[in-house]
C-alpha cells in the first residue's frame, strides 16, 4: 500500500526541485527523505526518478502519481483536521501569515478577538509577502495565509490551496500638492500620471504586479524613480516632490502630510483583490481554522466601504 507521507515527500520533491531542499522543507534527512523515496518506487513498480546532471527530475509516472497525490493529501488534510478538532476540545495552535498592511488593518485585530473568545487558543502571526505566505503554507510552516490576489502568481491556481475573497481593496492617486495635478479633485484615469517618476513597490511584490497590470491596461509603462515596500515612506517621497504614486485605501498613513493630495481615479482604478487562503481540507466545519476565518470576514466586513469609496 501506497504511504501517504511518501507521497507528500514525493509532491516536496516536485515542489523545491531538490532531494536537499525537500529535505530540509520536511525537516528531514536527505538520506531519509532519498530512502522514502525509493520505497515509494518499490510500492508502485515504477522507476520515480531520473538522474539530471547533479540532480533529479520526475518521471511521467511520477507526474501521474502526484496527480493522485493531491487528492489524497486533501482528504488526509480534513481527517487530520477533524482529528485535532476533537482532540483539543478548547484548544488550538494557530500560524496566521500576512502582508503587512493586512497584519495593521484587520489580521492583529482578528487574532485578538479570538484569543479572548478562546482562552485556551494559541496563535502565531508571521509578516510575509503573498508568495512567500502560499508556499509556506504548503509546507505546512502556515495554517492560514491572507494574501493578494496578483499577475505572475502560479500558486493562486494551485488546487491544494483554497481561497476565499475577503476586500477589494481601490487604490488612489499620490501626487505632491505643488504638482499642477495637485489642483484636482480626482484624477479622471491612471494615464494623467503616464509621463510623471513614479514611487513603486519593489518589482518581486504582489502590489508592483498589480499596478503594472493596471498602467498596461491604460497603455504604458510607469518609469520607477525609487522603490519602496513601504506606503508611508511611498507618501514622504512624493511630499518631497520626488514623484507620483498609487497606493490602495488600507495602506494609507494614519496622518498623510499637507504636502500630498490623495485623489481618487475614477475610471479603472487599480484594485488589489485580498483574500484568505488555507490548504485544501484543513478548514473543516467548526474546526479552530474555520471558526478564525470566519472571524476574520467579520472583522474585514466594517472595511469593505471605505476601501471601495
Amino acid at each position: 500500500m501506497i504511504d501517504p507521507v511518501h507521497l507528500r515527500t514525493l509532491r516536496a520533491l516536485s515542489d523545491h526541485g531538490t532531494v536537499v531542499a525537500a529535505a530540509e522543507t520536511l525537516h528531514l534527512s536527505p538520506s531519509a527523505v532519498s530512502q522514502q523515496l525509493t520505497s515509494l518506487a518499490r510500492t508502485t513498480g515504477c522507476t520515480l526518478l531520473e538522474k539530471r546532471g547533479r540532480g533529479v527530475v520526475l518521471t511521467q509516472p511520477a507526474k501521474i502519481l502526484l496527480e493522485h497525490a493531491d487528492a489524497i493529501l486533501e482528504r488526509f488534510e480534513q481527517a487530520e483536521s477533524d482529528m485535532r478538532s476533537y482532540q483539543q476540545g478548547d484548544t488550538a495552535v494557530l500560524r496566521i501569515g500576512g502582508f503587512s498592511t493586512s497584519l495593521q488593518n484587520f489580521v492583529a485585530e482578528a487574532v485578538s478577538s479570538a484569543l479572548l473568545r478562546n482562552p485556551g487558543w494559541s496563535i502565531q502571526i508571521d509578516e510575509v509577502e503573498s508568495e512567500e505566505a502560499m508556499a509556506l503554507l504548503l509546507d505546512r510552516e502556515l495554517d492560514l495565509a491572507v494574501v493578494m490576489i496578483a499577475p505572475n502568481r502560479p500558486l493562486l491556481a494551485d488546487r491544494r490551496i483554497s481561497l476565499e475573497p475577503l476586500i477589494a481593496d481601490t487604490y488612489r492617486a499620490v501626487v505632491p500638492r505643488a504638482h499642477p495635478l495637485g489642483a484636482l479633485d480626482e484624477l479622471d484615469q491612471l494615464s494623467r500620471l503616464a509621463y510623471e517618476p513614479w514611487v513603486l513597490s519593489r518589482h518581486w511584490t504582489s502590489c508592483h504586479e498589480i499596478v503594472m497590470a493596471a498602467c498596461a491596461v491604460c497603455g504604458f509603462q510607469p518609469h520607477a524613480a525609487h522603490n519602496t515596500t513601504d506606503f508611508a515612506a511611498a507618501v514622504s517621497m512624493v511630499g518631497h516632490g520626488l514623484g507620483v504614486t498609487v497606493i490602495p485605501m488600507l495602506g494609507l498613513p494614519k496622518q498623510v502630510p499637507d504636502s500630498v493630495r490623495i485623489l481618487p481615479i475614477r475610471s479603472n482604478p487599480p484594485t488589489r483583490h485580498i483574500a484568505v487562503a488555507v490548504r485544501s481540507g484543513s478548514a473543516q466545519p467548526g474546526s479552530p481554522l474555520e471558526q478564525f476565518r470566519r472571524l476574520l470576514k467579520e472583522v474585514v466586513s466594517p472595511l469593505a466601504p471605505a476601501a471601495k469609496s
